[in-house]
This record gives C-alpha cells, structure tokens and sequence, in this order.
C-alpha cells in the first residue's frame, strides 16, 4: 500500500472540500446580525480543512509511485469518513448542533445522500429554524454526494490520468462499467456538466413553475438531482404547489436514471434516448414505478382517502422512495399495510446504476429475477442449453456470480445493522429494521410502528404519533433521540450502502493493507 500517495490524493480532496465552504460562509456573513456563530462555524471549519489538506500533502508530497487499484479502494473510502468529519464542523461549531456526533450524523446524511436528519427531533432546532446558511450548506453536501465526490474530484483534477479511472471504478459496483474504458474522464465531465445543467433547469421550473422561492427552489434542486431529500421545510406539504411537486417528480426520476448511458450518446440525444428506453433496466423501473403508484393509490383509496389526494400523495411519495430521495407530502407510516409493503420494497430496490439513486439498484434485481426464471426453466428442462441474457447480451458466469454476493452482502449487512439497532431502547424491532434499510439504502425517512387513535389524523394530512418511549423515526419525525452508538452505527451504513458495500468492506480485511 503506497500510503504517501494515498495522503497526497486525500490532500486534493480536503481542498476541494474546503473551497466548498465559501458559498455558504459569504450568506452566513450576510445573515449575521449581532449573532457571528454561524460565519464562525465556517470560518473553523474552513481552517480546519485547510490545515487537514496541508498536513496530508506534505505527508504525501514525495509519492512518486503510481497508484494502483488498492490506494484507488483506500481514497473512495476515506475520502468519504473524511469529508463527513470536514463537513460536520459549521453545524457543530455554530452551535445548531451542539452535540459532535448529531453534527457528524448530518454531514455524512447528506454527503451519502441519505436525507436522515436529526433536526426538529430531540434537543435540536427545527429545520425551518435552522440559518440559511447551513440550509444551504447541507444542501451542497447533498449536491456534491450525489454525482459522488469521487467522480468530481476526477472530472476536476484530469492530470490524475490512471488514477482518476481507478477511483471511479472503485466507487461503484455494478454490472458492468463505462468506467474502465479510456476515456473515463472525459465521460466523468460529460456526466458532471449534465448533472449542472439538470440542477439548473429544476431550479429555474421550481421557481418559475412551483412559485417556490428562490432560495428554496436552488437549495431543492440541489436535494432533488441528487436523490438525497433534504428540505428547507419540515414537509414539501409546506408548500402547497401542486406544479412544484410535480417538477420535482420528474428531476427525481431524471436522477435515478443511468447518467451514463445519457451522456454517452449526447452527440444525438435521440439515440441515447431509444438506447435509455430498449434497455432493461430502465424498463422494469419504469414499469415498477407505475406498479408502486398504482398500488398505493388504489390502497390509500379503499382506506377512505379522496382518488385525487390518494394518487397524489401516492405518485409524489412512491417516487421518492424509490429514487431514495427521502421527500415527503405525507406521513407515510400511518398509511395501511400494503402502502407500507410496497414503500419499503420501494426502499430496497432503488433506482438505476450510474445514477444518484441508492437501493440495491435494478439493473440487479433484473439479473435476479432472470436467473429465477432462467432456473425454473431449466429445472422443468434440465438438457436444454441456455444463457442468462441483460439485453440481449449473454452474462457470463462470474458476472452473476459477483451480482448474487452484492445481493447477499446487501442483505446482511442490512440484518446485522439491524439486530444491533434493535439494542437502542428508542427503537422497537420493526423501527430497527425499517432504519436499518433506510440507511443502508440512503432512503433517510423510515417508519414505525404508530399509535392507531393517530392513523386518521394522519391520513388526514397530519402527523402520527409513535408508541411511547419509541423514536419518531419517519418522514415529520428525526434520529436525534437514538443513542449516539447508534447513529454512529447508521452513518457507517450510509457510507457502506453509498459504496456499494465493497469498497468500505474491503477497508475492514487486513490483506489490503498488507504490502
């Protein structure tokens, strides 16, 4: 392991991050009135970027080796538990969040684009109270998570060369991968320059369209593009704009979608666009995105609730879960049992890869069921001679055999989450599991088990109450109850399932750092 580079390319990333800062610490100073707290948190955490950046370049300013797959690994990983210790310092030291690990818990919320929040829980302010300063800031954090701070990192420092196509590769594990080609690079900066462009144009239709202010319609466009759900309002229902739920309807799916099979054909938008469609993946989520909808409309319908508001809430809702976003109109938790069965498959499937969507992603769930199909077939016909196919193209054995243990991985990582979970007294068994998921697969938002004198109040357009003594885990509720050993717990699965678990897992093997 060749730890000087490794230092030297954490340095550019420290940078970076830093640099970062200076939008939010400019409105901070705008917004100080007698009250320097907030410009403060910044200015430190500025400082302590700074000074993070120099020390690891000088550890690494004699690298002169090239970095191989296993320092491309280390970077992807730390770079993240890095960033989230740089980026919990302005909500920490301004002193909206007093506690270190809450602090800590929402930066890495929002680098990881879970959109847990442990604001308006606990001790903590609202988020309507919260500066807009560090609205802003979390905003960004969700911004700069979602296309991943490694894929910007490259698409900013191209001297990288080989090193900038190992980082890619290491950040996400699919299928197969446009990034190990040559010109990773230079897609990286196509797929940043679409991921600006969409962000403006939601801002622009927010404002415009949604009538949201503009404020609020630059820092949703920023949570909506990266799937990540942080609001500057406690509910989106806060609102009340029926055109500004819709745009953010059609950005969250934009952002679940394959950046990558887009920009690949932004020479003729058309072909890109029937090689999108023709594929697989993009047509079981469309189809399962129709299915969730309709599902849920019809199920909120029986339950007394008007069509109109039914489908709604049904099509606003279940698209944020299943693109991870994490918004919400609705307290979803108090919906009835089959809303609430198709909401939390919604959590585990996710979007597609190569997007800003967490879950366990499609193009996986596509493989699975082929393979059952392809084993029930076989089974009836045990000499007939067939290939598992993804689009007409035949999978070879050790491709399935890599999507099978992500699967199983994802699984158990998801149940040994939440047996631990389930030790935290403010969470009952179905409220661990429901976390457990949604952190794993950057949802935010879970659920748990509500008093049932406060389902009509919340089929209504209200709030649920939880059973007593249990944490308020879902979309009006937060995780700043929960004991600080548990958010601990829940910020390394947001890094875990942000990573596609392999490349956090393979940090905790000693082999790796084995020379």
């Amino acid at each position: 392991m060749n730890l000087r580079q490794v230092a030297r390319m954490l340095a550019g990333f420290a940078a970076f991050f830093t640099l970062a800062q200076i939008p939010p610490l400019v409105l901070a100073m705008q917004e100080s009135a007698g009250d320097f707290a907030t410009t403060a948190g910044f200015l430190v955490g500025m400082l302590a970027g700074g000074a993070t950046s120099t020390l690891l370049w000088l550890a690494g300013r004699n690298a002169s080796e090239q970095a191989f797959r296993r320092e491309a690994i280390a970077v992807a990983g730390l770079s993240w538990f890095l960033a989230s210790l740089l980026g919990a310092i302005p909500l920490w030291w301004s002193g909206v969040l007093p506690h270190p690990i809450d602090a800590v818990f929402e930066a890495t919320s929002g680098l990881t684009t879970c959109g847990a929040t442990v604001l308006g829980s606990g001790n903590n302010p609202l988020i309507e109270g919260t500066p807009a300063s560090l609205l802003l800031w979390r905003a960004m954090m969700q911004w700069i998570g979602g296309l991943g701070i490694v894929l910007v990192f490259v698409a900013l420092l191209p001297a990288m060369g080989g090193t900038g196509r190992s980082l890619i590769a290491s950040e996400t594990v699919g299928v197969a991968s446009d990034s190990f080609q040559p010109r990773a690079i230079k897609k990286a900066r196509m797929i940043g320059t679409f991921y600006v462009i969409a962000t403006a144009c939601c801002a622009i239709l927010l404002a415009l369209i949604g009538g949201f202010p503009w404020f609020d319609a630059i820092c949703h466009s920023f949570t909506t593009l990266a799937t990540g759900g942080y609001s500057t309002r406690s509910s989106l229902a806060e609102f009340d704009s029926l055109a500004g739920e819709f745009v953010i309807i059609v950005f969250m799916f934009v952002g679940a979608i394959s950046f990558t099979t887009v920009v690949v054909q932004w020479r003729t938008p058309w072909k890109g666009l029937r090689t999108l469609v023709r594929s697989g993946e993009f047509r079981l989520f469309g189809l399962l995105i129709l299915i969730v909808i309709t599902a849920i409309t019809l199920d909120l319908w029986y339950a007394d609730v008007s069509f109109g508001s039914a489908l709604r809430q049904a099509a606003f809702n279940g698209m944020s879960l299943m693109t991870s976003t994490g918004y919400s109109t609705a307290d979803y938790q108090a919906w009835p049992t089959l809303a609430l069965a198709v909401l939390f498959c919604c959590m585990l499937f996710g979007g597609c890869t190569g997007s800003t969507a967490g879950g366990m992603k499609q193009v996986r769930l596509l493989v699975v069921l082929r393979l059952c199909a392809y084993t029930i077939r076989h089974f009836v016909r045990p000499k007939s001679v067939e290939r598992v196919k993804l689009d007409n193209v035949a999978m070879p054995a050790a491709v399935i055999s890599d999507v099978l243990a992500v699967v199983l991985l994802w699984f158990l990582c998801l149940v040994a989450g939440a047996l631990i979970a389930a030790m935290d007294p403010a969470l009952n068994i179905v409220s661990a599991f429901a976390a457990s998921t949604a952190m794993i697969c950057s949802t935010g938002p879970s659920f748990t088990i509500v008093d049932p004198a406060s389902v009509t109040t919340a089929l209504e357009g209200g709030a649920a109450t939880t059973l007593a003594g249990t944490a308020n885990t879902g979309p009006f509720g937060g995780y700043a109850e929960l004991r600080p050993w548990t958010k601990i717990l829940f910020s390394v699965e947001m890094v875990l399932g942000r990573l596609e678990l392999l490349t956090i897992l393979a940090l905790f093997t000693p082999s790796f750092w084995r020379r």
